[in-house]
């Protein structure tokens, strides 16, 4: 008698657990750094090598040990399902998908109006004093924005397929507006963008979470609104 070994996470699963990690590893070196007294100019690249070196670390041991768990045909939990077409979502599922899309299209316009502030704030400063963090930060909001703004229309349809990638997505806007507050760059933009991500966020998790059985925590909603919570909280107290 033989047995069919458990499947493995999806690939794309598997990248967003990798950008995650990073993504947590560059946060903790930045603050820690910060703590120890650097400038956010003086932190922030090298606490982006640093941390991603950590969080590969993290990452690799996780995978390591989850991938021996396959092999020995255990798992941690119930591999998840597939995100299903409209017509097949049960009611909490569409509930879940319709209480989500709005939070989200509100971050969307949220992040477009801070990439256009930021921007135009950094094209406005003397050429030899801008800085390329700046332009990074202006970049990746007009490119959230208009990402979370398609994802919005499509769950307002009920399409849900991807749907995963809007919590790291969420997540990563979080982190980047904590350091646009610590380097004193349009703060209550900044502020409202985190709680809006966190918003936005957990309501999405909560969504994954229903297609995937509602089964123990919604460790993805809990998950960004510790980031979002990190992200607010440690650059106000440093």
């Amino acid at each position: 008698m033989t047995t069919e070994p458990v499947p493995g996470p999806p690939a794309s699963r598997v990248l967003s657990w990798l950008i995650g990690c990073v993504l947590i590893g560059w946060l903790v070196v930045y603050n820690l750094m910060r703590i120890g007294g650097d400038s956010p100019e003086q932190a922030a690249m090298p606490s982006l090598g640093i941390g991603a070196v950590c969080g590969i670390v993290v990452f690799g041991a996780g995978l390591l040990i989850l991938r021996r768990l396959h092999a020995s045909g255990r798992r941690l939990r119930v591999p998840p399902s597939e995100i299903p077409a409209p017509s097949g979502m049960d009611q909490a599922q569409r509930d879940a998908v319709l209480l989500a899309w709005a939070p989200l299209a509100v971050l969307a316009v949220a992040a477009i109006a801070m990439g256009v502030w930021i921007g135009a704030d950094w094209l406005g400063t003397d050429s030899a004093d801008r800085g390329y963090g700046t332009a990074l930060l202006a970049a990746w909001n007009l490119l959230v924005g208009l990402w979370m703004g398609d994802e919005a229309i499509r769950l307002r349809r009920g399409e849900a397929e991807g749907i995963e990638s809007i919590v790291l997505g969420c997540s990563l806007t979080a982190v980047l507006a904590g350091v646009g507050i610590s380097r004193d760059l349009a703060v209550p933009g900044q502020v409202a963008l985190i709680i809006l991500a966190g918003i936005a966020g957990a309501l999405v998790g909560l969504a994954v979470w229903r297609f995937h059985g509602a089964r123990g925590l919604p460790g993805g909603s809990i998950g960004v609104v510790i980031v979002a919570a990190l992200s607010l909280i440690l650059p106000l107290v440093l």
